[in-house]
């Protein structure tokens, strides 16, 4: 490659074997080098970094790998959003243009490299950076741990992350933030389930949690020991029943004591355990959506587990984000008591109709 004044000029030095032009692609391009690519690739990603402090975390071919690892950046991250681009735009808007000659972008714009799986990005770019270090290898333990919750659940302790989970825990209870008496949470019941099974809408027992023979394994509960789910807005909880449009009734319910919570929601990057936390309360262990009907919900497996070591650590309840609502959050009480009386008391009864979940990007 030669270097003259003013723009930088590709040249045929390299041998043919050496040389690439972008596939599929209407010509004529000049031939590259795998050095002109780097050379490009790490100039891109300084502008990138330079524009929106973050970097590319996926394209096209492996968004939805990254979503499945990951699946409430995409449904709640703003920032990931709306930092979704065409490349060959992202290219031509950067000062990238000023440096290679207008033949050298059209080439080498084919060949920019999605630093999440390497591949050349034929499409779309995502840009995001996550608050924490190390993705690659919580991706990796990610995936360890999914295979450990769906084939030998029981064994989930002897993983090292999990091991990590329960440590920080038993130390964090000792600052947990506390839920104060006569905070107002939220609770709803289709109309058509609380006659069918007898209840009086206006009474508190319509809003406890369900007998133990019919609670079924849910994101923080096993099958057969019930907890008590709130919403933290009337909307939260129209939506997490998951009967769109059916007519339901919407309690709020005020707390009578203060109640120690594990933060799943609130993780703030100066938070002793950030590290751990942050990449947990954001992950698949923990935020993927439901799916399924069946008696075992194996995305339920490891935040089954958080919420034994919680209860375990001394914590009341958990504040998570709603999976159905992405301005929302939700509280489960870990050790509810016999009498829903003894935790809450019935401040008012609102008539309205299920809400559909938030549409996922």
């Amino acid at each position: 490659m030669s270097n003259r004044v003013g723009l930088r000029w590709i040249t045929d030095d390299a041998a043919e074997h050496e040389s690439f032009r972008p596939e599929h692609a209407v010509g004529p391009y000049l031939t590259v080098s795998e050095s002109d690519i780097d050379s490009f690739n790490d100039a891109f990603s300084d502008e990138i970094d330079s524009d929106f402090a973050s970097s590319i975390c996926c394209c096209d071919v492996c968004f939805d790998d990254f979503r499945d690892h990951w699946p409430d950046v995409p449904f709640r991250r703003m920032e990931f959003q709306t930092q979704s681009m065409g490349v060959f735009y992202a290219v031509e808007n950067t000062r990238l243009t000023g440096v290679w000659s207008p033949a050298e972008i059209s080439t080498l714009r084919h060949f920019v490299r999605c630093e999440r799986c390497g591949e050349y990005v034929a499409g779309n770019i995502w840009i995001y950076e996550h608050t924490f270090s190390d993705v690659a290898a919580i991706e990796s333990q990610i995936d360890e741990l999914l295979t450990i919750g769906d084939e030998t659940p029981f064994l989930m302790l002897e993983h090292e992350f999990a091991r990590r989970v329960l440590a920080h825990l038993r130390i964090a209870v000792k600052q947990a933030g506390t839920l104060a008496a006569g905070t107002s949470l939220f609770r709803a019941r289709t109309a058509a389930s609380i006659s069918s099974s007898g209840q009086y809408t206006g009474d508190l027992q319509a809003y406890a949690p369900p007998p133990t023979r019919l609670v079924v394994e849910g994101r923080f509960n096993h099958a057969g020991t019930p907890m008590l789910y709130f919403a933290s807005s009337p909307e939260v909880a129209s939506a997490e029943i998951g009967a769109p449009g059916e007519p339901c009734l919407i309690a709020e319910l005020v707390t009578s004591r203060p109640l120690v919570f594990l933060d799943l929601v609130e993780i703030d990057e100066g938070d002793p355990g950030h590290e751990l936390m942050a990449p947990l309360a954001s992950s698949a262990l923990l935020a993927a959506p439901r799916s399924g009907e069946g008696w075992l919900k194996k995305q339920y497996v490891f935040s089954r587990f958080v919420a034994d070591c919680a209860r375990a650590a001394g914590y009341d309840a958990i504040r998570y984000a709603s999976t159905k609502r992405i301005d929302g959050a939700n509280i489960v009480i870990l050790v509810p008591p016999l009498r829903i009386e003894e935790i809450v008391s019935l401040a008012g009864i609102e008539q309205s109709v299920g809400l559909a979940a938030s549409k996922r990007y």
